[in-house]
C-alpha cells in the first residue's frame, strides 16, 4: 500500500480507543456515506473471494473480523488482540496460553515428553515458552496488535528456504516459490545457463548443475585415450578401450613369461613392469599381463630345477645357483647339525644330503604346529594332520579335532541362561555366550542396571516382542521384550470423558486407561423417573452405561412357585417367589412325602434322603436305614436299645433288640432277676403295710426346699452340688431372658434324637463363655470355631450316651445360689468385724505425716455391682493393676451393692497416690463395663461411703509407749 492510499484510509476511517486497552474498534465516519457504501461492496467482494483462498489465509481474515474463528481448545472466538500460536504442519491457529497448557499437560503424562497438535496430531517436543508468543516469522516476541494482518510483525519473512530467503511479508502458512534467476554450470563446466531459483531445488541430486550433452574429451589414466562420456561430474573412471595388435609395429601381446599371447587386451588391465622380459636366447619383449601357466626352470647345475609361475621379470633357465651345491648347503635338512659332523664332505650337488636323528621341528604351513618327523629330505607334512584338543563354543566339553578343522566344535548341551528380559531362557545348544552368562550370574547388579542391555552378552539379548497387556487393558506393549513392568499406555483420546448424566467430566486429552471418578449426582433415569416396571426408580448415583440400575424394590404380590398361595408379598425384581411351605406331595419312588420347600410342579425330590421308618416284622421298632424305595426292608438284627426290668420293677437295664423275621426281640427273651436289695425293699414295704404306714407323695417344691436348707449349711459353692457352674449362674443373673432362650434351645436339642450336633451363630466372647459353661451341665462337647469376628460355638452329643438334661432348671437353682451368696456375705461380714480392733495410743506424729495432705477424693467406688461379685473376685481382678503404682495394699469392701477400692491409709494420702487413682479411674470404668462387673467407676471420699463403725482408724504403735487401758 502506498502513502496516498494509506492517507485516504486514515481520512475515511476514524480510530477510537475502546475502554478496554486490549481492543481496538474500527468505526466508519458519519460524514462520508458514499465511502461506507463502497466499503460494504468491497467487503462483499472479499467474502465472495474467500472460497478461492487457502484455509490459513481465510483463518487470518476470520481472526481480523473477530467474530467467527474459534480456538479449538478453549472454544473462545479469537480476534487480533489475542496471543497466537500456529501448528507448523496444519497451520491451525490456537490461543497461545491454551496451547501451552495443553503441551504441559501432555508432556507430563508421556514418557518421551512429547505433545501432539489437537488438530492434526503432529508430534512436538518443544513446549511454548511462557509469555514468549512470537509473530509468524518468529523475529518479534509479543508483537504489537495488528488489526489488518493479525500477529504479523510487518517485516520481511526472510525464512531460509533458499539462498535468497522468503521475500513475503511475515505470514502464516507455506512459503511461496522463489522466482529469482541464478547462474548454473553444466557438469563438465564448459557451459552456463540462467534458471529460476525454485527450479534448481526441483532437480534432486543435481543442485546448480545441468548436462550439456557434449563429449567430455579429458585424457584417461592410461595416457593414451580420452573420455568419450557425455557431460558428467566427478572422475572419468578407468579406460574402457581395448588394445589391439598392430601387425606393423607388434605381432602379438605377450605375458611376462612369454608362454601366452593375445591379439587384444583391455587397456585398464595393462600392468607393464619396469624391466623387460627375456629368455635364454636373449630375446626381449614387454610383458603386460600374467598368465596361468607354470614353467620348469633349471638351476645352473643343469641337474636340478624348480617351478615358477608367470612373474615379471621371469627367471632365465641356468642362471640361478643350485641350492644343493656343496658351497651353499652346510647343514642337514633340519638345520641343527653341520654336514661335516655327519659324513664325508659332499663334492657335488647330486651327492645325498645326510640327515640327523633330531626332530625336524620346522613350522608347517598351518602356522600352529611343527613337523613331528625325524630330520628328513623333501617337504614337511602337508597338509597338517595333527590332532588338537579344543573346547566347544560353550566351554562345557572338549573335543579332539584335526588341525584342518575350521570353526569350533559343538556339543549338545542346552544353554538355559537367562535372557536380558529376565523372563525367557536361551534355548540354543552349545551357546557361545554361556561362559559370560555364568560370570554374569555371579555378579551383583544394582537395581538401576537391570534394564541396561550393555551388561548382557550379545547372544542373550532377547529380541522377542513383549506383547503383554498394558495396565489400560486395551493395548499391548510394543517394546522389545524387557525386564520389569511395562511402561504406562501412551495412547490418548482427544474427546472428553463424560459420565452418562454429563456432570462429571475429564477434559481431553484423556489418557488410555483413565477411569472416570464416581459421579455423586443422581442417575439420569432417576431424574427422568424412568423404569421398566413402572414403579418409581430406586434413588441411586450415576453409573456407567454397562452397569444396570439397581433392581426395583417396590412391594408387590406374586403367586408362589408351587401354586399354594396366589398372593405372596415380595419385591418387584424377585422372580423366584416362594411361600416357604414344604411340598408334602407323595413321592413316586417310595412311601414318603416330598420335603422340598416350595418348588414348581414336577420338580419334586428324585432321590429320597429320609429314614425308612417302616415297622419291623418281629418287634415294635422302625427301620432306621435310609429310604430304599419299593424294596423290602433288610432282615438284619434290630439295633435299637430297649429297656428291661426285674419283676419288681426296681432294677432296669438296656439291651439291643436284635429282632429278625425268625428271631424274637431280646426284650421278650432276656430276663432280669431281682437281687438281695429287691428282697429288702419288698420286706420293708410289707412291714409298712403290716404296721399301717401310708407313703405320702412329696410335693414338687420339696427338692428346692431341701436345697435351700442345704445352702445354709454349705461353706463353699462346691458343697451345693448344683448341676450348673457358678459363672453360668452369674451370667444368668445379668441376662436372664437370653440365658433362658439358650437353655430352651439346648433342651429341644437334647429331645431331638435325630440331631447329633448344634452350631450357634457368631457371638461375643461373654456369650460364648456362657454357652461353654451351661454345656457342662448337659455333658456336651463344646468347641469354639472360626476367627473373630465370626467366632462361634459348636456343640455335640457324646457318643457314649452320657449327654443328659439336668434335673433342675436355671430358674430353680438361682434362688438357692442367691441365698447361698447372701449367707456367705453375712458370714464374712461377721468375721471381718470380729478381726477388726481399735487400739488408742498416745503417739507423736512424724514430720512426714504432717507433710501429707488430705484430699477430697481418696478412693474408687464401683456402682451397682452385678449379682455374684465377691470380694475375692474384686481383689483377684484389680490387684494386677496396682503393682506398678504407689497404691500399696489396696483395700476392698462391698456396701449396699456398691464396691469400694481405697488405699490402706486413705485418710493420709500423698500427691502421687492421688495422681495414680485419678489415672486409673477412667481405665477401670471401661473394664467394668466390658466385663459386666458393674455400671461405672468414679472417685469418691471414703469417709462419706464407709459406715460409722468403720471410720475409727487404728493408731500407730510407737515403741516404748503403752495405751491407757493397759
Amino acid at each position: 500500500m502506498d502513502d496516498s492510499s494509506a492517507d485516504s484510509v486514515d481520512e475515511t476511517l476514524n480510530l477510537h480507543t475502546h475502554p478496554d486497552p486490549k481492543s481496538l474498534v474500527l468505526e466508519f465516519s458519519e460524514d462520508d456515506t458514499s465511502s461506507a457504501a463502497s466499503s460494504d461492496d468491497e467487503e462483499m467482494d472479499v467474502l465472495s473471494d474467500n472460497d478461492d483462498m487457502m484455509y490459513y489465509e481465510r483463518a487470518i481474515q476470520e481472526i481480523a473480523a473477530g467474530d467467527s474463528y474459534i480456538c479449538m481448545i478453549c472454544t473462545v472466538e479469537m480476534d487480533y488482540t489475542c496471543k497466537m500460536y500456529a501448528c507448523k504442519k496444519c497451520c491451525r491457529i490456537f490461543d497461545y496460553d491454551c496451547i501451552r497448557e495443553w503441551a504441559l499437560k501432555s508432556t507430563e503424562k508421556t514418557k518421551e515428553r512429547i505433545w501432539k497438535c489437537p488438530n492434526c496430531y503432529h508430534v512436538n517436543k518443544k513446549v511454548p515458552t511462557k509469555n514468549r508468543a512470537t509473530c509468524w516469522c518468529g523475529k518479534v516476541v509479543n508483537p504489537e496488535k495488528n488489526p489488518l494482518n493479525p500477529n504479523s510483525c510487518g517485516q520481511t519473512c526472510n525464512a531460509p528456504v533458499c539462498i535468497h530467503g522468503c521475500s513475503k511479508i511475515c505470514h502464516l502458512g507455506p512459503h511461496p516459490e522463489c522466482l529469482r534467476t541464478i547462474t548454473m554450470k553444466c557438469d563438465c563446466g564448459k557451459h552456463e545457463r540462467q534458471i529460476s531459483c525454485f527450479q534448481s531445488k526441483s532437480q534432486s541430486g543435481r543442485r546448480n548443475r545441468f548436462s550439456c550433452e557434449e563429449e567430455c574429451g579429458l585424457p584417461l589414466s592410461c595416457g593414451i585415450h580420452t573420455c568419450k562420456k557425455k557431460c558428467h561430474s566427478g572422475l572419468c573412471g578407468s579406460c574402457p578401450e581395448l588394445l589391439e595388435v598392430n601387425e606393423e609395429k607388434c605381432a602379438t601381446i605377450k605375458c611376462y613369461c612369454g608362454l601366452e599371447t593375445k591379439k587384444s587386451f583391455p587397456c585398464k588391465d595393462v600392468k607393464a613392469p619396469t624391466t623387460l622380459s627375456r629368455d635364454a636366447e636373449g630375446n626381449k619383449w614387454v610383458g603386460v599381463f600374467s598368465c596361468n601357466k607354470i614353467r620348469n626352470v633349471e638351476y645352473s647345475c643343469q641337474k636340478h630345477s624348480f617351478v615358477e609361475s608367470c612373474v615379471a621379470p621371469p627367471t632365465v633357465s641356468g642362471t640361478k645357483q643350485c641350492p644343493f651345491s656343496p658351497n651353499l648347503l652346510k647343514t642337514c635338512p633340519c638345520g641343527r647339525t653341520p654336514l661335516n659332523a655327519l659324513s664325508k664332505p659332499r663334492l657335488k650337488c647330486t651327492d645325498p644330503v645326510p640327515t640327523c636323528e633330531a626332530c625336524c621341528n620346522k613350522p608347517l604351513k598351518c602356522g600352529k604346529h611343527r613337523c613331528p618327523f625325524t630330520c628328513h629330505n623333501g617337504p614337511c607334512m602337508d597338509p597338517c594332520i595333527q590332532i588338537d584338543k579344543k573346547p566347544c563354543s560353550c566351554h562345557q566339553s572338549f573335543f579332539l579335532t584335526p588341525c584342518q578343522f575350521e570353526g569350533e566344535p559343538h556339543c549338545n548341551i542346552k544353554c538355559e541362561s537367562l535372557m536380558s528380559c529376565r523372563r525367557h531362557r536361551c534355548t540354543e545348544r552349545c551357546c557361545s555366550g554361556r561362559p559370560l552368562a555364568e560370570k554374569r550370574k555371579k555378579t551383583l547388579f544394582r537395581s538401576s542396571d537391570i534394564n541396561d542391555e550393555t551388561l548382557v552378552e550379545a547372544q542373550h539379548v532377547c529380541l522377542k516382542e513383549c506383547n503383554l497387556m498394558l495396565s489400560c487393558g486395551k493395548h499391548r506393549c510394543q517394546r522389545k521384550c524387557h525386564p520389569g513392568k511395562c511402561p504406562p499406555c501412551l495412547e490418548s483420546d482427544s474427546n472428553d470423558l463424560v459420565c452418562p448424566c454429563g456432570k462429571t467430566v475429564v477434559e481431553a486429552p484423556v489418557r488410555c486407561g483413565t477411569k472416570l471418578s464416581p459421579c455423586l449426582f443422581p442417575c439420569i433415569k432417576v431424574i427422568r423417573n424412568e423404569s421398566v416396571c413402572g414403579h418409581p426408580p430406586v434413588p441411586h448415583s450415576c453409573h456407567p452405561l454397562d452397569q444396570p440400575c439397581p433392581p426395583c424394590t417396590a412391594t408387590v404380590f406374586k403367586p408362589c412357585k408351587c401354586g399354594k398361595r396366589d398372593k405372596v408379598r415380595t419385591v418387584c425384581f424377585q422372580k423366584d417367589v416362594s411361600c416357604g411351605k414344604i411340598c408334602g406331595l407323595p413321592l413316586l419312588t417310595c412311601h414318603h412325602k416330598c420335603q422340598k420347600v416350595c418348588h414348581p410342579n414336577g420338580e419334586c425330590q428324585v432321590k429320597c434322603k429320609q429314614v425308612c421308618r417302616k415297622k419291623r416284622v418281629n418287634c415294635v421298632h422302625e427301620c432306621l436305614k435310609s429310604c430304599h424305595g419299593s424294596t423290602e426292608c433288610s432282615d438284619s438284627p434290630c439295633p435299637v436299645s430297649t429297656k428291661i426290668s426285674c419283676p419288681c420293677g426296681r432294677r432296669e437295664s438296656y439291651v439291643t433288640c436284635n429282632a429278625t423275621s425268625t428271631i424274637d426281640s431280646a426284650a421278650l427273651i432276656t430276663r432280669l432277676d431281682c437281687n438281695e436289695e429287691c428282697e429288702v425293699v419288698k420286706r420293708h414295704r410289707e412291714l409298712r403295710e403290716a404296721f399301717g404306714i401310708v407313703e405320702k407323695e412329696e410335693p414338687e417344691n420339696l427338692g428346692t426346699e431341701r436345697l435351700q436348707s442345704f445352702a445354709q449349711s454349705a461353706t463353699n459353692y462346691d458343697d451345693l452340688q448344683l448341676p450348673y457352674t457358678e459363672p453360668a449362674l452369674v451370667a444368668y443373673t445379668k441376662q436372664p431372658n437370653w440365658c433362658e432362650q439358650i437353655e430352651e434351645l439346648l433342651i429341644k436339642f437334647m429331645d431331638d434324637n435325630s440331631r447329633p450336633s448344634l452350631h450357634f451363630k457368631p457371638m461375643r466372647p461373654p456369650q460364648r463363655y456362657f454357652i461353654h459353661e451351661i454345656a457342662k451341665a448337659f455333658n456336651l462337647y463344646a468347641e469354639s470355631q472360626d476367627r473373630e469376628p465370626k467366632r462361634s460355638v459348636f456343640l455335640k452329643k457324646n457318643d457314649d450316651g452320657t449327654s443328659l438334661k439336668p434335673a433342675l432348671r436355671l430358674s430353680d437353682v438361682l434362688p438357692v445360689y442367691q441365698n447361698f451368696k447372701k449367707l456367705e456375705k453375712e458370714r464374712k461380714a461377721k468375721q471381718f468385724e470380729a478381726r477388726t480392733t481399735a487400739r488408742l495410743m498416745n503417739i507423736t506424729l512424724d514430720d512426714t505425716l504432717e507433710e501429707r495432705k488430705k484430699f477430697e477424693n481418696n478412693g474408687l467406688i464401683i456402682k451397682n455391682l452385678s449379682n455374684g461379685i465377691t470380694l475375692e473376685f474384686l481383689s483377684e481382678f484389680f490387684n494386677k493393676f496396682f503393682k506398678s503404682t504407689l497404691i500399696k495394699n489396696p483395700q476392698y469392701l462391698i456396701i449396699e451393692n456398691n464396691g469400694l477400692i481405697y488405699p490402706e491409709s486413705h485418710n493420709e494420702i500423698t500427691q502421687g497416690v492421688y495422681n495414680d487413682l485419678d489415672m486409673l479411674v477412667g481405665h477401670f470404668n471401661v473394664i467394668v463395663k466390658e466385663e459386666l462387673i458393674g455400671d461405672s467407676v468414679e472417685m469418691c471420699n471414703i469417709e462419706n461411703e464407709l459406715p460409722e463403725e468403720r471410720l475409727e482408724t487404728p493408731r500407730l504403735e510407737t515403741p516404748g509407749l503403752e495405751s491407757d487401758d493397759e
